[in-house]
């Protein structure tokens, strides 16, 4: 993979500071006007999620706030910085909540967009509320992963923590109440509650209702526009390199991934392909109409990040592995001639919901389905077929990509499964009809969360594009063939 960093001999000012806070640690990065990392001013800090089997998925929200402190810690302290740091960027995994007493301390640790103890919840106020005008007012649908239910479950189930709880915030609100004294809630996180109107940025009186709590509950939704000087602070007085700083409110990392590989603008699509995958296109237009299998979220009062996701991605190839009886031995000889080769009749159509369905059509109880097997079928024309299924989820939310707004003129990929197997943007590309560009960026979140912050800290400059890895053209005369397959495809999700 290129090198996408600078030395600290070539950094140029003003520098920013990226935190990212993903499922499987804490980050910081110092990076340059470029957007490039600068030398190995990078730090880490592992943590896991504490799972149970009653969809209990959480983290210590104070652990998290430490592991920050002590990876900014090892990037400002290691040496002289080469200039003056001017942001701080910081994006965590989307859809989080703390409950918070009047104190400032934490009544319950993180819960994370993993935890699905809300599904009776959801259920519940399905039966009440009109889930489809309110998806098109907040851009978000009533899913375990946002924040209505997940109140209504407190409220039922931990009255007396209810009870005690000043304000619901997101695990990056959180961090900054307690880095700097003042909580920061950014827009793009705040409308990853699915409470917000995408238009307003004003929180829902219905969904408030519903969930049982007052707006001065929720944190005031901020753009990054509404930076918080870091003087004066208790992150300034621990960290004399921040204090010319500000902070911006915390993204989301969806929005933080695009930005972090290229997808700046509204004519590039940005598409993720790690266990789950994802489209993203950042649009500064109003979308009249969005599309009943999209998401969108609001990110300051001229953009809005539109897109959808799949639940398995990287987790079709890692079951094919598994569970095919693979040879131990196959390389990517085996695969680059398996996907570079021309689609073909006999292949298995596999519906790969092996995790349900989120987009297009958000039934969880949804499974995978394998079809047109015989008894010569092959791992590799299952294989083959289940990565096929990957591209033909993608294509279903392309579809209503266009229509919410228009054709992209670039599409930038990048994520670990086609790090594995990247000859399997053939497919990819033949199926969207668009070339693919599979960028190199390392810590790509992290980056989009500088990136973000490079625009409060120098305005107006450029940052350095991601390098290109692979460049992919579709071939014109497989797409009769992906979009025939399109069709049976929806026919028999509709059955699983």
């Amino acid at each position: 993979m290129p090198r996408f960093h600078i030395s600290a001999e070539d950094a140029q000012g003003p520098l920013v500071v990226g935190v990212d806070i993903g499922s499987g640690g804490t980050r910081a990065a110092v990076y340059d006007v470029s957007g490039r990392e600068v030398g190995a001013l990078h730090h880490k800090v592992s943590h896991t999620f504490t799972v149970d089997d009653d969809g209990t998925s959480t983290i210590d929200a104070d652990q998290v706030v430490e592991e920050i402190r002590t990876a900014l810690a090892a990037v400002l302290t290691a040496g002289p910085l080469p200039g003056q740091v001017r942001a701080i960027g910081f994006d965590t995994f989307a859809s989080s909540l703390v409950a918070v007493d009047a104190s400032g301390a934490a009544l319950t640790p993180c819960i994370t967009y993993a935890d699905t103890r809300c599904q009776p919840q959801i259920e519940r106020l399905a039966a009440t509320l009109d889930v489809d005008d309110l998806h098109e007012r907040t851009g978000a649908r009533l899913h375990s992963s946002y924040t209505a239910p997940r109140l209504a479950w407190l409220r039922e189930e931990h009255p007396e923590v209810f009870a005690r709880t000043e304000r619901f915030m997101a695990l990056g609100e959180y961090a900054a109440l307690k880095l700097l004294g003042t909580a920061a809630l950014g827009t793009a996180s705040a409308a990853w509650s699915g409470m917000i109107d995408r238009r307003t940025g004003l929180y829902e009186p219905e969904l408030l209702e519903a969930a049982g709590v007052g707006a001065s509950a929720m944190g005031p939704a901020l753009d990054p526009s509404d930076a918080l000087p870091v003087d004066g602070t208790p992150l300034a007085a621990e960290f004399p390199q921040l204090k010319d700083a500000v902070w911006l409110p915390v993204i989301g990392d969806g929005l933080a991934a695009n930005l972090g590989i290229g997808a700046l603008g509204s004519g590039t699509w940005g598409i993720s392909t790690a266990t789950s995958g994802a489209i993203r296109q950042l649009l500064s237009t109003e979308i009249p109409t969005l599309p009943s299998g999209l998401w969108a979220y609001r990110v300051d009062q001229q953009r809005t990040l539109v897109g959808s996701a799949m639940s398995d991605c990287g987790r079709v190839l890692d079951w094919c592995r598994t569970e095919l009886a693979m040879p131990h031995d196959v390389g990517k000889t085996d695969t680059a001639s398996l996907f570079s080769g021309p689609p073909s009749d006999g292949t298995p159509l596999v519906i790969p919901f092996f995790s349900g369905e989120r987009g297009t059509k958000w039934r969880g109880d949804s499974r995978a389905v394998f079809a047109n097997v015989g008894a010569s079928t092959t791992w590799k024309d299952m294989l083959r077929g289940a990565m096929e299924g990957v591209a033909l989820s993608f294509l279903r939310i392309a579809d209503q990509m266009r229509e919410a707004g228009g054709e992209p003129e670039r599409i930038v990929l990048s994520g670990g499964m086609t790090g594995v197997v990247p000859e399997w943007l053939h497919l990819l590309s033949d199926a969207l009809g668009m070339p693919i560009d599979h960028v190199a960026v390392s810590r790509s979140t992290m980056r989009g969360a500088a990136v973000m912050a490079l625009e409060q800290a120098a305005p107006g400059e450029a940052v350095a594009e991601a390098p290109v890895l692979t460049h992919v053209e579709p071939v014109a005369a497989h797409q009769d063939y992906y979009r025939e397959r399109l069709e049976r495809f929806e026919k028999l999700a509709d059955l699983a």
